[in-house]
């Protein structure tokens, strides 16, 4: 399209020839020389200068007032505070997936009890069990499976093979990435006499609305109230939610972190990847736990943590500035005793 179009359809101006044809987006850290055809997004002066090199290729930009003169062609974002929203937009605009068909593949088994909603979009192999709710405009692809009395709300999206379990409830405007399972078991089990009993999981699961999750995440089901995940919640992919928890409103969790049971997590909690929780634990509002660290006990509000165990991050950056020193004050202390 050309820079007025794209420009008009984001509701900013221009800057340079209005006819300038733009084939596509591109990012500034990808190899290569810039492509003059493209528009790339330049929102800082850091930036600008972190890429100073590649800048020079670049004839086309979405940036701010302040950048505009350093491109030949621009769209002008203002305020300038608004250019990461405008960013997203553009995005949205060159997103090349088609969006599915409405309607119910005839390969599809829906179970004659199940309330399925408008507009949905069934594909082959999905299969819908015993009273089942699918709420207006779902779209289910390949090989989703929802199990009897699951709820799954207005407009949300199940990628291929995602399992919502038996009784759970999925929100509104749900987008949930593929092979995820909510609603298996908890990890329940009581040794006696030599044999291990398997503790019956009866609760459900309970998402709420505007939640996505990433590929191969796994929510477990409570063993007999529910396991929750509030609005605006976001996972990765591989992450772990163990029976019991409760995890609040606008949560972040990266990649292939791990909540043992009961966890807590109160709302704009952010737990960097590779993180594990032990159980029973409370991370409270606004508290962040950094990767690769394990949280052994309570967090504070609005604190950084990090480390195995973790504690604040104040106290391991003391801890890990002694770390170079330990050698020495470990000979020091060895000639003392020896003299003694």
């Amino acid at each position: 399209m050309t820079l007025q179009e794209l420009s008009q359809k984001l509701g900013m101006k221009c800057a340079g020839k209005a006819d300038k044809e733009i084939s596509g987006i591109k990012d500034l850290e990808s190899p290569g020389e810039a492509s003059p055809d493209h528009i790339y997004f330049v929102e800082s002066k850091k930036r600008l200068k972190k890429y100073s090199e590649k800048i020079a290729g670049v004839k086309v930009a979405l940036t701010v007032p302040e950048l505009a003169p350093n491109f030949e062609y621009a769209i002008i974002v203002d305020p300038p505070e608004m250019a990461r929203l405008k960013f997203i937009e553009l995005l949205g605009i060159f997103e090349k997936k088609s969006q599915p068909e409405k309607g119910i593949s005839p390969r599809a088994s829906i179970h004659p009890t199940a309330k399925i909603g408008k507009d949905v979009s069934i594909m082959e192999n999905v299969v819908v069990m015993k009273d089942c709710v699918i709420g207006d405009g779902c779209v289910l692809y390949p090989n989703v499976v929802v199990e009897e009395r699951a709820r799954v709300g207005a407009q949300s999206v199940l990628m291929a093979g995602v399992v919502i379990g038996y009784n759970c409830s999925l929100g509104t405007n749900a987008l949930i990435h593929a092979n995820t399972v909510i609603g298996a078991d908890g990890f329940g089990f009581y040794d006696k006499g030599g044999v291990r009993h398997k503790i019956p999981q009866i609760g459900n699961v309970i998402i709420g609305n505007h939640v996505e999750m990433g590929a191969c995440c796994t929510v477990d089901r409570a063993t007999i109230e529910s396991t929750l995940v509030g609005d605006y919640t976001k996972f990765d992919d591989h992450v772990h939610i163990g029976h019991n928890c409760r995890v609040g409103n606008y949560v972040f969790i990266a990649g292939a972190t791990v909540l043992a049971g009961s966890v807590i997590l109160e709302d704009k909690v952010i737990i960097g990847g590779q993180s594990a929780i032990a159980e029973h634990l409370r991370m409270r509002r606004g508290s962040v736990l950094l990767g690769m660290s394990a949280l052994t006990a309570d967090s504070q509000e609005g604190t950084i943590y990090f480390g195995i165990p973790a504690l604040p991050a104040i106290v391991m950056h003391r801890i890990h500035a002694l770390f170079p020193k330990l050698p020495e004050l470990f000979r020091r202390l060895k000639e003392s005793d020896e003299a003694s």
